[in-house]
C-alpha cells in the first residue's frame, strides 16, 4: 500500500533552494536552471518525481510544463496572496482534485479536460495526487492587463470573455471546466515537440499560448445547447478516442468502435461531437496528420513508413493529405 504525505508552498520552497544550491556546486548535470525567460527544476524525492519547466514568454504571460510522479500519496497545500491571474491548465494525462479552502465545491481534473480558472487576493487550496498515475500538464498563466490590451487589440468578443465570466471582486478560486478538443491537442503537442531554440522557440511558445487561450474562450464563449451526457456514456466516449489512436494503421468502422467502447452508434456519433467538437473520424484524420509530423520530424522512418505507421497504404495519398493539411509536403517537411 502507498504510504501518504503532506506538503505546503513552503516546504515547496526549501526543497528547491536546496537543490538550487546543489546545482550551483555541481556546475554541470544539474536538476535546476533559472534565467530571466525560462526556470526548469526537477525534484527526486523518497515519494517521487516532480518536474516544472516554466517560460516567461512576454510581460503578463507564462506557459508552465508540469509532471509528478508519485510513489506515494500527497497532499500539497497552498496558501499564498494572488494578484489577479487567469489560469489556463490543460491536463494530457492522470488526474488531481483541488480542494479550495472553505468550498464545498472540489476540482476534479482528468486527463484530456481543461480548465479556465481565476485566482485573486487569499488563495488556500489542497490538491490530491495519487500515487501510481503520471500527471502530465500545461499551464498558462495570464494577468488580466494582458486581456485587457488583447481586447484593445482585436474586435472578437471572445477575447472579452474572460472579463465576463470571473468578477473581478471575488476573491479566492473559481473555474470552469470544459474538454480539451483536438485543435488544443494539436497545439499541445506542438508545444511538447518545440523543434527551436533561443529566441525562435520563446516566439513559438507565445504563439501556441494564445492559440490555446483563444481556442478556449471560443468553445466557453459558444453558447451552444447540447443534449446532456451521463458520465458513464462520456467514459465511454473518451474509450473510443482511446481506442481509435490505438489503431492509427487499421481504425475500426463506426460500429465496431461502437461496439468496443460499449455504446451504441447514434450515442458515439453525437456524443463524440459534444465532447470533442468534432466528428469520429473528423478526429481521425486531425491525430493521423499530428502524428505523422511528430514522425517526419525524428527522421528515423521514410515517408512511405510513416504513410503506413498512421493508416495509408498509398503514400500519394497520404502526401495530398498531408500537404492539405499543412501547406506543405511530407518530403519537404523531412527534408527541411
Amino acid at each position: 500500500m502507498p504510504g501518504h504525505i503532506t506538503l505546503t508552498d513552503c516546504d515547496l520552497e526549501e526543497m528547491l533552494a536546496e537543490l538550487q544550491q546543489d546545482s550551483v556546486q555541481q556546475e554541470i548535470g544539474t536538476n535546476f536552471r533559472a534565467d530571466d525567460s525560462e526556470t526548469a527544476w526537477t525534484l527526486y524525492q523518497s515519494f517521487g518525481r516532480w518536474s516544472n519547466h516554466s517560460f516567461h514568454l512576454r510581460d503578463y504571460l507564462t506557459l508552465t510544463l508540469t509532471e509528478w510522479d508519485f510513489q506515494e500519496n500527497l497532499s500539497f497545500n497552498v496558501n499564498t496572496q494572488i494578484e489577479p491571474l487567469f489560469g489556463f491548465n490543460f491536463c494530457m494525462s492522470g488526474g488531481f482534485i483541488v480542494k479550495p479552502a472553505g468550498s464545498a465545491q472540489e476540482l476534479v481534473s482528468q486527463a484530456h479536460e481543461t480548465h479556465l480558472g481565476f485566482f485573486q487576493g487569499d488563495v488556500q487550496s489542497t490538491s490530491e495526487i495519487d500515487s501510481g498515475q503520471p500527471v502530465s500538464l500545461i499551464q498558462i498563466g495570464v494577468r488580466p492587463e494582458l486581456v485587457k490590451t488583447l481586447s484593445q487589440e482585436s474586435s472578437d468578443p471572445s477575447q472579452l470573455f474572460l472579463q465576463q465570466i470571473f468578477s473581478n471582486n471575488q476573491t479566492g478560486f473559481q473555474w470552469l471546466t470544459a474538454n480539451i478538443t483536438p485543435a488544443m491537442t494539436i497545439a499541445l503537442q506542438q508545444i511538447l515537440q518545440c523543434p527551436y531554440q533561443g529566441i525562435t522557440k520563446r516566439l513559438y511558445l507565445e504563439s501556441k499560448a494564445l492559440e490555446l487561450i483563444t481556442l478556449q474562450l471560443t468553445q466557453l464563449s459558444e453558447d451552444q445547447p447540447a443534449a446532456s451526457l451521463k458520465l458513464d456514456d462520456i467514459d465511454r466516449i473518451h474509450l473510443a478516442r482511446d481506442i481509435l489512436i490505438r489503431n492509427l494503421d487499421d481504425p475500426p468502422s463506426l460500429l465496431s468502435l461502437a461496439k468496443q467502447a460499449g455504446i451504441n452508434s447514434f450515442k458515439l456519433k453525437q456524443g463524440f461531437r459534444q465532447v470533442f467538437n468534432t466528428t469520429v473520424f473528423g478526429y481521425l484524420y486531425a491525430y493521423r496528420m499530428e502524428e505523422a509530423r511528430r514522425l517526419l520530424g525524428l527522421g528515423e522512418l521514410s515517408v512511405t513508413q510513416v504513410a503506413q505507421t498512421i493508416g495509408y497504404s498509398h503514400p500519394g495519398k497520404f502526401a495530398a493529405a498531408f500537404k492539405k493539411k499543412f501547406g506543405i509536403t511530407p518530403k519537404a517537411l523531412k527534408s527541411g
